[in-house]
């Protein structure tokens, strides 16, 4: 992969594909600010309603493994549009069949756009920018999910009336128009430089890439860490409005702060993962972001009404500082440089997998409240923390050469998605 880049047109090609994530990351997370709406309209509960966050990760936990190999085959422009196209698929089925079966059926569809959108772009990036030269667009790409998710938590406000539930279709239909329009820039503007060829790619065994310990080990992080996450970001806006009485305007407002936070993280751990560079550091830091993470479900469902904004962005925060550490911990858990793909699509196995904490926190929710709710996500933090001690054991690889190689990347990659 020899070809010149530009970097004007690299940059071009990398926002424009930044855009369609976020449109993508909108899409996935238009059910947590609608979720009140849904719920009465529908006719469902909570446990239903966990369950249309947890459905479209059932397609990223197909798709974890082979996605990288399919943007190889196809290269990441045709699987970024197809991403974008199944997005839209998805979003007109639940607006033009609104009943809880259909939806479900939908947002399966929608979760090819998630787990697709998430290789596609960073295959773009490496294209168009040396691993020297990388570390700003991937720490700018590191903040697609945030970002999509502040997105929908204030603008579905703008949709919606608390006094009539079917308003929640219009924002599958603005979330219909937003991908479209994503997917015709994303058609025009996105290309691989000039001389990029993907079948000068070295072939590797997704079965050797996967004999590596740490590796498990990280995806069982990563999948603990991403229960609590996506069941702290689901149902906040529920708790606003059950245990604190707020509107599900006002809900939705608050329950953004966690997003906010999020980005806030982003900022805040870049500069660190540049000082903290060594193994064993990495590894302690990421057994603090752990046990943080373990303790935030107390704070984030027993919220004083007075420090609801304090509360919901020290969340975003702590939520942002598990996937900040792991990956860049990551390429050193690979069994070789060749398997690092591997190790990521590993990783992004374990994120679908504590996907699936919606339904069952919804579950707890509505048949044994919120105090039943906490104790399981605490105890899904200390598994995930158990996991982050064992890594010592695992991974003893001294990676000062690697990371004195590169350090302007190592922030980019420090916070690349979730």
């Amino acid at each position: 992969m020899g070809a010149k880049r530009s970097s004007t047109t690299g940059w071009v090609v990398t926002l424009v594909g930044i855009l369609a994530a976020v449109m993508i990351a909108i899409n996935m997370f238009k059910v947590p600010p609608t979720m009140g709406l849904l719920m009465e309209d529908l006719g469902i509960g909570p446990a239903l309603g966990g369950w249309l966050m947890t459905v479209p990760t059932i397609t990223g936990l197909i798709l974890a493994l082979p996605s990288g190999s399919l943007t190889d085959k196809f290269g990441p422009k045709k699987v970024g549009l197809f991403a974008i196209v199944s997005a839209v698929v998805g979003s007109l089925m639940g607006a033009f069949m609104p009943t809880i079966e259909l939806l479900l059926v939908s947002r399966f569809i929608e979760g090819l756009s998630f787990a697709l959108i998430g290789v596609a772009v960073p295959a773009l990036i490496s294209m168009w920018f040396s691993p020297e030269k990388s570390g700003m667009p991937m720490a700018i790409w590191s903040g697609w999910v945030p970002i999509g998710m502040l997105a929908i938590f204030t603008g579905a406000n703008f949709f919606i009336a608390a006094d009539d539930p079917g308003t929640w279709t219009n924002v599958w239909w603005l979330s219909t128009a937003l991908l479209v329009v994503a997917a015709v820039l994303f058609f025009i503007f996105v290309k691989a430089p000039e001389g990029y060829a993907p079948e000068d790619a070295p072939k590797v065994s997704i079965i050797e890439g996967m004999k590596s310990p740490a590796t498990w080990l990280l995806a069982v992080i990563f999948a603990m860490f991403a229960f609590i996450m996506y069941a702290v970001s689901t149902f906040a806006p529920t708790y606003c409005m059950q245990e604190l009485g707020f509107s599900i305007e006002d809900s939705n407002l608050y329950s953004s702060l966690i997003t906010v936070g999020m980005i806030l993280g982003v900022v805040i751990m870049s500069p660190v993962l540049n000082k903290v560079v060594k193994l064993k550091s990495r590894l302690w830091l990421l057994v603090v972001s752990m046990i943080l993470t373990a303790l935030i479900a107390i704070l984030a469902f027993n919220v004083p009404p007075s420090m609801t904004v304090a509360v919901m962005l020290i969340t975003g925060i702590v939520l942002q500082l598990v996937p900040a550490v792991v990956w860049p911990i990551g390429p050193v858990a690979a069994v070789a440089p060749m398997y690092i793909g591997t190790t990521f699509g590993v990783i992004a196995l374990g994120r679908s997998i504590g996907g699936f904490g919606n339904a069952s926190i919804g579950t707890l929710i509505e048949t044994s409240g919120w105090g039943a709710a906490i104790m399981v996500l605490v105890g899904i933090g200390v598994i995930g923390v158990v996991a982050c001690l064992a890594l010592f054991k695992f991974m003893k690889e001294d990676p000062a050469e690697a990371a004195t190689d590169a350090p302007q990347t190592e922030a980019g990659a420090a916070a690349s998605d979730k």
